[in-house]
């Protein structure tokens, strides 16, 4: 067996020369197949199964703003880097000191001294190329006493402030009017919160993991009905018999039961049992044949109703008060992104409703089929049938867009065929949500005080207060000054909370003013994690996002989600 070393008698120790040159050969192969870089399908392969290329193409086009590069912002930012988004500013006018070097594992030793914005975006730079970082070395309340109009916030699709900043209140209601999401990531301790702050979040792909599948088995169209009735299943030799794919065997079941039961498809549990044994009695072997075992386990589609979901009922009526001709044409795009183009999801959803109209209140048919017992030919026609079912359905659909475009004096181009056919394969499952941009509510006390999650919203009290304490003194509170802790929580954070304390809150209160840190890496990763998660969502406008409170506990490792309205 080869060896590295060679020992010597004399108990010197020498590396063979020929493993070294291989060694050395290795290197350099390595070294400039790194400096050819890779092709981004193959850079991103892992992501790109989550979101595609349409959502790769939204977050290298985005551009996000942090304030504040603490250890948790830094943790969002490589989170972000990572997969390369396209372009990032950080904002923070401090020095690195020991403090920083403790906590933040994108600062040096060398970096002692120097700006943390410039040198954590240095360092973070060499995470990905990709991305091109920019830092801002002014405070932030600077660049709000300058920019009275709040232009410098254009550019970003996102903002995130990571813990205190005594201008908050003043930010927020910049961004709000710019329709700009910001979050807002407080660590203290072993607690942490996330905050998302945005006028209206719309998402088309919400990539919804029940896996319900639109097969229109209760109501076929012509071309399907026909394939259906194409099989005789007596007729059929064993081998063709145990290829039916199970859509088919579906179809033909339910128009026989219908025939049997006043046009009424299996509605309760005893019909729904009956209808099963039936499908099963048309099997000649059912321990054989796994085209109908697969059926008999696969009967919950036959049962599925081809209707409107009343989520999607609600947008169709929401739709009505959406003032579409006010919308400038730089407000369009092909993409979906939430930023800055969601009126032309309205304008699909307008388009819906008209499409609605003329074609029986069905959905447009987004053309998957679910993998099943078939042989080649079967399962190809059959896919087929969907499929062209679902391009005509588009194509019925793009009309729809396009005559409100055409009201509106827009053209054609701002939108894609992509990005209609993107919008019909998902009508079932979009999502919108309405959001706030205050940090507490009258309904999320009231969620308190009536003892339901009052363990986890104490945790957020404390956090607001923490940061309320920072605001009034100017410095951070310890475990000396409960009482002024108490007092600021009384009188502006929760006026009508019961006096004294009781002691869950009590207990939460003292937890954070006995760590009185915003730097433990433990939580700051892990926070960082859950706030870049939430960006990634919105960048690539895909996958529901948080709405729009997120309260973790890392004493009992809990977390809970809370609205506010």
């Amino acid at each position: 067996m080869f060896s590295p070393l060679i020992k010597l008698n004399h108990s010197q120790t020498i590396y063979d020369r020929n493993y070294l040159h291989k060694r050395t050969k290795k290197r350099h192969r390595l070294l400039s197949y790194l400096k050819m870089g890779f092709d981004k399908d193959t850079k991103y392969d892992r992501q790109l199964r989550l979101w595609a290329s349409a959502g790769q193409q939204n977050l290298e086009s985005s551009s996000i703003c942090l304030v504040n590069a603490t250890a948790t912002g830094c943790e969002i930012l490589k989170n972000l880097i990572l997969p390369g988004i396209g372009k990032y500013t950080i904002i923070d006018d401090s020095k690195v000191t020991n403090k920083e070097l403790s906590s933040n594992f994108f600062l040096k030793t060398s970096d002692m001294g120097k700006k943390v914005a410039d040198c954590v975006k240095r360092n973070l730079g060499e995470l990905n190329a990709d991305a091109k970082g920019t830092a801002i070395t002014d405070p932030v309340e600077k660049i709000l006493s300058f920019d009275k109009l709040g232009n410098f916030w254009d550019s970003f699709n996102c903002v995130i402030v990571s813990d205190y900043i005594s201008c908050l209140e003043e930010l927020i209601q910049i961004l709000w009017s710019k329709k700009i999401p910001l979050l807002v990531v407080n660590t203290i301790g072993f607690y942490g919160s996330l905050n998302l702050l945005a006028n209206e979040t719309t998402v088309i792909e919400t990539h919804d993991p029940s896996k319900l599948y639109d097969l229109r088995i209760d109501k076929p169209w012509p071309k399907l009905r026909e394939y259906a009735d194409s099989f005789d299943l007596d007729l059929l030799d064993d081998q063709e018999h145990a290829h039916v794919p199970y859509i088919v065997i579906f179809i033909k079941a339910l128009y026989h039961w219908k025939l049997h039961h006043n046009n009424n498809p299996p509605l309760t549990y005893a019909e729904k049992k009956l209808f099963k044994t039936y499908v099963e009695s048309l099997s000649r072997n059912i321990n054989l044949e796994t085209n109908f075992i697969e059926a008999v386990q696969s009967c919950h589609r036959a049962f599925q109703k081809t209707e409107i979901p009343e989520s999607i009922k609600s947008l169709l009526e929401l739709s009505d008060a959406k003032n579409l001709q006010n919308s400038s044409p730089t407000s369009f795009s092909a993409t979906t992104s939430p930023s800055s183009d969601c009126t032309i999801f309205w304008v699909y959803i307008a388009a819906l409703k008209e499409y609605l109209k003329n074609n029986d209140n069905i959905l447009p048919l987004p053309g998957k089929l679910p993998d099943m017992a078939s042989n080649t030919e079967n399962y190809t026609t059959l896919a087929k049938i969907y499929r062209d079912k679902a391009l005509e359905d588009q194509s019925t659909f793009a009309n729809e867009v396009y005559k409100i475009l055409e009201k509106q004096n827009k053209p054609k181009t701002i939108v894609t065929k992509e990005s209609i056919a993107t919008f019909c394969k998902n009508t079932q499952l979009l999502f919108v949500t309405i959001g706030s941009k205050n940090l507490n509510s009258p309904k999320l006390i009231e969620q308190f005080e009536t003892g339901s999650s009052s363990e986890v919203l104490g945790i957020y009290w404390g956090i607001l207060t923490y940061n309320a304490y920072i605001k009034q003194y100017n410095e951070a509170p310890t475990i000396k000054y409960m009482d002024d802790f108490i007092r600021i929580y009384h009188d502006e954070i929760n006026p009508s909370a019961q006096q004294p304390l009781s002691d869950t809150l009590r207990k939460k209160f003292e937890e954070i003013l006995t760590h009185n840190s915003s730097n433990y890496h433990n939580l700051s990763s892990f926070m960082g994690g859950i706030a870049s998660q939430e960006i990634l969502k919105l960048t690539t406008a895909q996958y529901i996002p948080l709405d729009n409170l997120y309260v973790f506990d890392g004493v009992t490792s809990s977390s809970e989600r809370f609205k506010i309205q």
